[in-house]
């Protein structure tokens, strides 16, 4: 289980290891397991369910994801950081729960 107190890098570099253990090096064999876990996700959303098992979903799509990047050569912390430098100045408005950017 994970402990809350876990440094996010040694988890990261934990579910890596545990990809290549695993063997998991196919780059489309895991993008598939990447929309089959984000197909959970939305799953139980349009159930209106957001119990343990949408943080399960939740959950599986971020270690395929991890996985996915470390196949690719990318390191996830660099993406998401390129991300969020990407939208954190921003401006645009929320309609019906959606950011429209400006």
């Amino acid at each position: 289980m994970y402990n809350r107190a876990m440094d996010m890098d040694i988890l990261i570099e934990k579910i890596i290891k545990w990809g290549k253990d695993k063997g998991l090096n196919d780059s489309r064999m895991q993008l598939n397991k990447v929309l089959e876990e984000v197909g959970e996700i939305a799953h139980e959303v349009a159930r209106n369910r957001d119990g343990a098992e949408l943080e399960d979903a939740i959950g599986d799509t971020l270690v395929t994801l991890i996985i996915f990047a470390s196949i690719n050569n990318k390191d996830i912390r660099k993406c998401l950081e390129g991300a969020y430098n990407e939208i954190k100045d921003r401006v645009g408005v929320t309609e019906n729960g959606t950011f429209i950017k400006a």
